[in-house]
């Protein structure tokens, strides 16, 4: 009588469990993990839009020879740029969780027609992870924005 031997190459119900499992855990980890990034980097790209939209309201300023103002209002979530009382410009909202705080200026602040600042001063950016402070410059209307 001639046994059979019969190789099985498989793995067993137990072994499928466990890398499944492993598996499962490390994809939460990595979730998880993604969501500070998501939210710093949506406080990176909210100050790179800020920054342009100060140089633009600087540049319309100049070129359209008008007073604009920005002006911050955390109630309603958003910024504006305007051009006397009746023309805005641009409006933008900021993402959850971000406000500004007045520190040596009010949350409004106004180019002239040459397109200096009128009034210098600093604003906090606060979020979740961090503050950053806007310093506004006497003189040619510059700014700079740090992480504190």
């Amino acid at each position: 009588m001639k046994q059979s031997r019969q190789i099985e190459g498989g793995f067993t119900m137990i072994e499928v469990v466990m890398v499944l499992s492993l598996l499962v855990l490390m994809m939460g980890v990595v979730v998880i993990n993604l969501k500070p990034l998501q939210e710093s980097r949506e406080v990176q790209q909210f100050i790179q839009l800020l920054t342009s939209d100060l140089h633009y309201a600087q540049q319309y300023a100049l070129t359209e020879r008008a007073k604009v103002q920005v002006k911050f209002n955390n109630a309603t979530k958003q910024y504006t740029i305007q051009s006397g009382p009746m023309k805005k410009i641009k409006s933008v909202e900021y993402p959850e969780g971000l406000y500004f705080q007045e520190v040596s200026t009010g949350l409004v602040f106004e180019y002239s027609s040459n397109g200096t600042i009128q009034k210098g001063g600093t604003i906090l950016l606060r979020s979740k992870r961090g503050s950053y402070k806007i310093v506004f410059l006497l003189g040619k209307g510059r700014f700079y924005i740090e992480q504190l």
